[in-house]
């Protein structure tokens, strides 16, 4: 098994994903995460036309300064206390909720004698990381007095844990809150910080609020997806910029339904099944321990996944065009989830296929 990645089709995808924000004022942050820092990925992304990598992991972040990568790189995930030193010494910028958090980060760069910049994180509705609109006001006004550190804007984040798209009015919402800190606190904050990959949406129907001025993108660069609803399925020029493979080790006919008493498997899921009568069906050598297996599209006609268990991944493969072979890989396409998970795996050898 293995993961492909094209690098000149993750280029292209930056260059447009720059080109729609470019009109409307807006930064593209380019987000490297579910390619675990991956130094040829970012350069791919730097030389389709971003300034600014982001990065959720420190790991990655030292992945990407010990290739050589010196520029900007913002801090995605809320730092821990344990960590900020790092934050500090490894990135200019990162995103925060927490008041103490922020006070350490003063600490830390006070001590490494350099400032340290912040961008405070509301809650929209999603109901990931951010404080409520109605204590944003109190929030800002203890970190602006903190020594080495700025505050440079706010932002949100939607579509991640509750499914919920990112809107006009959410955004607005963003932007009040920044405007109710400028009012108070007599400052103009340089960044909106408005989302990710999902407010491409909104650039695409004219429902961006004007002083939205940076989106953080990661799967619309890597994947060509711009959110989860597949309404945009030709904006960007590429969905293929991966590839995941893996070895056919089973090919029989057996029974659909399964024989005897039934628990919960070995994910403790009480899996549905589907009584179809004999089926040819595929083993391949690829499991959840390596790859969501959620996040795959066969790219051969005909098959199905019929589920997985950590090592294993089975397939319907009775009407597939050409028939399967034992000992043939079979090919897929990778969601985002499958990307970030496949890339993360320490069993699956990546071959990345640098810029042309």
């Amino acid at each position: 098994m293995r993961i492909e990645v094209d690098c000149e089709r993750i280029r292209r995808n930056t260059v447009a994903v720059v080109q729609l924000c470019a009109p409307h004022g807006i930064e593209v942050v380019g987000v490297t995460k579910a390619c675990c820092g991956h130094p040829d990925v970012a350069r791919a992304m730097l030389a389709g036309g971003v300034r600014l990598l982001a990065e959720s992991r420190l790991a990655n972040v030292r992945r990407l300064r010990e290739a050589g990568l010196d520029g900007e790189i913002m801090f995605l995930r809320l730092p821990a206390l344990s960590e900020v030193e790092e934050v500090v010494r490894l990135t200019q910028i990162s995103l925060n909720s927490q008041v103490e958090t922020v006070r350490a980060l003063s600490q830390a760069a006070r001590t490494q004698g350099r400032v340290h910049q912040v961008v405070l994180m509301i809650e929209t509705g999603d109901r990931r990381e951010g404080i409520m609109p109605e204590q944003a006001l109190d929030a800002a006004r203890q970190i602006v007095h903190l020594p080495y550190i700025e505050l440079v804007g706010v932002g949100a984040n939607m579509g991640c844990i509750a499914g919920v798209l990112p809107t006009r009015e959410s955004t607005q919402r963003l932007i009040e809150v920044a405007e109710v800190i400028e009012a108070a606190l007599g400052l103009r904050l340089r960044l909106i910080s408005a989302g990710n990959s999902a407010s491409l949406a909104l650039l695409l129907r004219g429902e961006m609020p004007t002083r939205a001025n940076q989106l953080r993108i990661g799967g619309a660069i890597l994947n060509g997806e711009v959110d989860s609803t597949g309404d945009w399925p030709s904006v960007l020029p590429h969905q293929d910029a991966f590839t995941i493979a893996a070895e056919v080790i089973e090919v029989e006919t057996k029974p659909s339904a399964p024989e005897g008493p039934r628990a919960l498997d070995a994910f403790g899921d009480t899996p549905r099944v589907q009584d179809l009568g004999p089926r040819r069906r595929a083993i391949l050598a690829l499991g959840r321990q390596d790859v969501q297996i959620e996040g795959l599209r066969p790219h051969r006609p005909g098959i199905s996944i019929v589920g997985a268990s950590s090592d294993h991944l089975i397939l319907d493969v009775t009407e597939a065009d050409p028939p399967v072979r034992l000992g043939e890989e079979l090919t897929f396409r990778p969601l985002y989830g499958a990307v970030a998970t496949a890339m993360a795996s320490s069993c699956i050898p990546q071959i990345v296929k640098p810029i042309e």
